[in-house]
């Protein structure tokens, strides 16, 4: 069993500016559909931009639902020698697509362009939704390509969980009264499976499970971002040419009364991410 480190990170609701750690090392903790609208450097440059809800529009990324599941595929590409202006990143099929032009320092020679193609997962490319796929470029030249995941395991259980609402016997041990303004039923049925237990002398706690025998510790990382738990997985290879980074990424909003401070995750030896965390009955204000 590996315990693993819990980083954390809190930002003001009145906090509109990027520093230089905001969002850790990469921006690994950077949500282009949340995160938006934030006055962001002169050296951050948009690839792909996230979709706004349109009025009387159908379809609308899961990611843009606020939250609806919570999963994203990321690549990191370092750009250093090749022109941001001339970036395109599109999915076709299960392949995605990353195109540019080298910088050259003499004025009379042609850019020449280069094409990288990455195989998608079969867990990716099967519930990408390519039409809202986001991509960026950070100050430190990398360039970052998020594409949002449709969970349908985890609709179908929200969806019976909310027909159900009135009989919702399994919310009971997130107590007698609940934040109105919390969506249990997300919670409760998010890929995290999530429980509340014991945790002694008249206590309790949440306890969550994530599989994750793909992943080696050191290449998983578990953070609270305010009250979002996330967890990114890592996995890295290199050639003559690239240092290639992709991630996959689950995150849920952790309910009122979960005391964030004290989380703690560890790796089984059967390769499950377990996670438990204090957790107190929400009491309404007077």
């Amino acid at each position: 069993m590996s315990s693993l480190p819990v980083h954390r990170y809190r930002r003001g609701s009145n906090d509109k500016k990027f520093t230089s750690d905001t969002f850790g090392n990469d921006f690994e903790l950077f949500d282009p559909w949340t995160d938006n609208n934030l006055s962001t450097p002169t050296s951050f440059r948009w690839i792909n931009q996230p979709k706004r809800k349109k009025e009387h529009e159908d379809k609308i990324a899961p990611a843009l639902l606020s939250p609806t599941y919570g999963e994203k595929f990321r690549v990191k590409l370092d750009i250093s020698c090749f022109d941001p202006e001339t970036i395109k990143t599109t999915i076709e099929g299960r392949l995605l697509i990353i195109e540019a032009k080298k910088k050259h320092h003499h004025s009379n020679s042609e850019n020449t362009k280069e094409q990288k193609i990455y195989d998608l997962p079969e867990t990716v490319y099967e519930h990408a939704d390519a039409d809202h796929l986001v991509s960026y470029v950070t100050p430190n030249n990398l360039l970052i390509v998020d594409i949002p995941l449709c969970n349908r395991e985890h609709e179908q259980r929200y969806l019976q969980s909310s027909s159900k609402a009135s009989h919702s016997h399994h919310l009971l041990p997130y107590g007698q009264y609940r934040d109105q303004s919390f969506n249990y039923h997300h919670f409760h049925t998010s890929a995290f499976a999530p429980k509340v237990v014991d945790g002694g002398e008249h206590k309790r706690k949440l306890q969550m499970s994530l599989p994750m025998k793909n992943y080696r510790p050191e290449h998983i990382k578990v953070s609270v971002k305010n009250n979002d738990l996330i967890v990114q997985g890592e996995h890295i290879s290199k050639d003559n040419q690239y240092l290639e980074k992709t991630y996959f990424y689950r995150s849920v909003i952790l309910p009122p009364g979960t005391q964030t401070d004290h989380l703690q995750s560890h790796l089984t030896q059967d390769g499950h991410l377990q996670i438990e965390v204090p957790f107190i009955e929400y009491i309404p204000k007077n």
